[in-house]
């Protein structure tokens, strides 16, 4: 039985029981009447002369007496059914507290059980968090602090019939080449990649061509070099691939002053062991 219905008989008892509690009451407040009435019935029989008047007082205190039974026959069954009230009200305390220990360690055990998935997720995920932590400090190639000889500066249009060649050339005649096929793998910032390659080369090869004039990236490299120039260094060596002097004096009077290779009088060998003899 649930601890609510154990609750409400519970209730309903003490209701009973205070109602045959006042009925019981109220009946030996009738007896204490009747039992004075016999007492001055008694009395004025016991002090009367006339046989009329005792037979009279006889009679009533009879008829008390009578009444005085009924009254104490009816306190009797109250009595009764308030024993078997009581009776059946301790049963009911009884199972209410077996019911509300029972309840309690129930809910004691779903605690318990609560705290120990709780703890063991908690530890799930703390390994999660220790095994992804691991992940992510697995030692991998550096590039910020990698230094190279040269970095290309090219159009992605010049780079099967020139550019990607030069690079293997070089590379060959073991100088450390920052070439985008080289170096930059998925995931990686290609701006970051950029600048980091730009800061750690020694040299900018900027290959001149008429799709590298066209692009916003190749003059981004190319003004990263300038302004090495600009501190005192020479680090730029122009590349004059497929265009004229005119053109390059268009794009930069500046990069068409300068001594440049062109890849229309020397092979890509030649140009890559002219580079090798100037930067070391």
């Amino acid at each position: 039985m649930s601890i609510s219905s154990i609750t409400s008989n519970i209730d309903r008892l003490e209701r009973d029981i205070a109602n045959l509690e006042k009925q019981k009451s109220s009946e030996s407040d009738k007896e204490l009447r009747v039992q004075k009435n016999i007492d001055s019935l008694t009395d004025q029989a016991n002090r009367t002369t006339s046989q009329s008047t005792l037979k009279s007082k006889l009679n009533q205190i009879r008829s008390k007496q009578t009444e005085l039974g009924r009254i104490e026959k009816k306190k009797a069954d109250i009595s009764k059914k308030l024993a078997d009230k009581n009776k059946q009200l301790r049963k009911y305390q009884s199972d209410l507290t077996k019911e509300q220990t029972r309840e309690r360690k129930k809910t004691e055990r779903e605690q318990l059980e609560f705290q120990r998935n709780l703890n063991r997720e908690l530890e799930r995920q703390k390994q999660l968090t220790h095994e992804t932590m691991k992940m992510q400090t697995v030692e991998k190639p550096k590039t910020e602090n990698k230094e190279y000889d040269v970095f290309i500066s090219h159009s992605s249009a010049d780079k099967d019939d020139f550019v990607r060649p030069l690079a293997t050339e070089l590379q060959n005649l073991g100088i450390k080449v920052w070439y985008d096929e080289f170096e930059l793998k998925i995931g990686d910032s290609l701006r970051r990649s950029i600048d980091q390659g730009l800061i750690n080369s020694r040299y900018g090869i900027i290959v001149l061509s008429s799709s590298f004039f066209k692009r916003d990236w190749t003059n981004y490299e190319l003004d990263g070099f300038v302004n090495k120039e600009m501190n005192g260094m020479k680090v730029i060596l122009p590349i004059w691939h497929k265009v004229s002097k005119d053109e390059v004096q268009k794009f930069s009077l500046s990069l068409a002053d300068k001594v440049a290779l062109n890849s229309s009088i020397y092979s890509v060998k030649e140009i890559a062991e002219e580079i090798n003899e100037l930067i070391k």
